[in-house]
């Protein structure tokens, strides 16, 4: 066998007179010892087939013999035996690799078990006896049965009114109303632009906002259309009204010409100084914003609230108390949203904690504003504007695109 070194019997049969029986002399097998031939015969033995040459009896034969099987060299056996030392070790290694896998999983469904939750891991019938619940009133919290077999589902299922499944009156109880959130009435602050962002835009006012011209203050290129004393009445009637460098001319036509895509308006201090028609002040203001929108109709208008006051300005101004802005500023406000403007609560942002103009950015007349005042405006303003990722935004604001980003998002909406 193979296994133990040995080959097969060589069936080789030699004739008495020692040759083989194709005629050809014959040797014994090892060393010519007769000790390892086997006894002759007259006949082959069974199994001898005599189409093999040497296997074929001869006419000077007188005899068969048969020559012993012969171990395989030492080398061969060596070799057979690491072998089958490689095929057990590698059976060993699958079997080994086997019960490591199997036990791995059993191992991570353990852990897992004890992480999971009390409520997951417990057997469903137990849940109804935690809760306290009547199981029989379990199904009423149902709006089909359950999908499953089982005595749970026998339980449940045959108690579901099916009339009932669907939108239902309510009843109240148990049922919190909520009111949804309300919109805003004034922009909020969101971003920082730079002072590029007035490139396109324009200014209309009255000597609040001609403080742009005389203080030089930087908004980029912005079209500025301020005139002292100017009030909605005169806007709306189309009268001309005189510009500090540019001389007489009519606020809409400069502003139709010009279609800017931005233009904020503050108006309003002295009309309503006297406080004797506020009503009549607010319906010259709603007409003004319609007159803008006609003539702008691709223009964002951002309409900026009444400023205060100090207090010793009351005296020659009473219209502009601080309980009368509030109204007033409000009334803007709703005109705002029902035409579709932007509104900025510029009266907030300069308003003392008693409503009055704070006197840091405050002229000595009370009214108008310093130059502290006009920065802390911009700033105001390039805070507070709709968001757009084409907005020039500063570096550092959480808005902000680099020129980079902003090409690689070119083709974008």
């Amino acid at each position: 066998m193979a296994g133990n070194g040995t080959q097969p019997p060589r069936q080789v049969y030699r004739s008495a007179a020692g040759r083989a029986p194709n005629g050809a002399p014959g040797r014994t097998q090892g060393h010519g010892s007769a000790r390892h031939t086997a006894p002759r015969s007259a006949a082959p033995p069974a199994g001898a087939d005599p189409r093999i040459p040497s296997q074929r009896a001869t006419a000077q034969g007188g005899g068969w013999y048969q020559v012993p099987p012969q171990p395989a060299p030492t080398g061969q056996r060596r070799a057979r035996s690491v072998a089958h030392q490689l095929r057990e070790k590698r059976r060993r290694q699958k079997r080994l690799r086997f019960f490591g896998v199997v036990g791995g999983i059993l191992l991570l469904s353990g852990i897992i078990t004890l992480l999971l939750p009390a409520e997951l891991t417990r057997p469903a019938g137990d849940a109804a006896a935690d809760t306290g619940a009547d199981p029989g009133t379990v199904d009423r919290q149902l709006v089909a049965p359950l999908p499953y077999g089982g005595q749970q589902a026998e339980i449940l299922s045959p108690a579901v009114n099916w009339g009932t499944v669907g939108p239902q009156r309510q009843d109240g109880e148990g049922i919190t109303l909520t009111a949804a959130p309300a919109e805003q009435d004034a922009l909020p602050a969101f971003g920082n632009v730079t002072t590029q962002w007035f490139a396109d835009a324009a200014f209309l006012g009255d000597s609040l906002t001609v403080g742009y011209i005389d203080y030089d203050i930087s908004v980029a290129d912005a079209l500025i259309c301020a005139y002292t004393g100017a009030s909605p009445n005169q806007i709306v009637n189309r009268a001309a009204l005189t510009h500090p460098e540019r001389g007489d001319e009519i606020p809409l036509d400069v502003l139709a010409a010009a279609q800017p895509k931005k233009l904020y308006v503050l108006m309003g201090t002295n009309a309503l100084r006297f406080g004797d028609n506020n009503d009549g002040f607010l319906a010259y203001y709603g007409r003004m914003l319609d007159e803008l929108r006609a003539a702008l109709p691709n223009t964002m208008i951002f309409v900026q609230s009444v400023l205060p006051v100090r207090p010793e300005a009351l005296a020659d101004s009473p219209g502009l108390a601080p309980e009368t802005l509030r109204e007033v500023n409000a009334a803007i406000a709703a005109q705002c949203k029902e035409k579709g403007c932007y509104f900025l609560d510029l009266n907030a942002e300069f308003s003392d904690a008693a409503g009055a103009l704070q006197a840091d950015y405050a002229q000595p007349d009370g009214i108008h504003l310093t130059t502290a005042g006009y920065r802390k405006w911009v700033a105001f303003l390039t805070a507070h504007t709709p968001y757009d990722r084409h907005n020039p935004y500063q570096p550092g604001s959480e808005w902000y695109l680099s020129a980079n980003l902003l090409d690689l998002l070119s083709d974008l909406p």
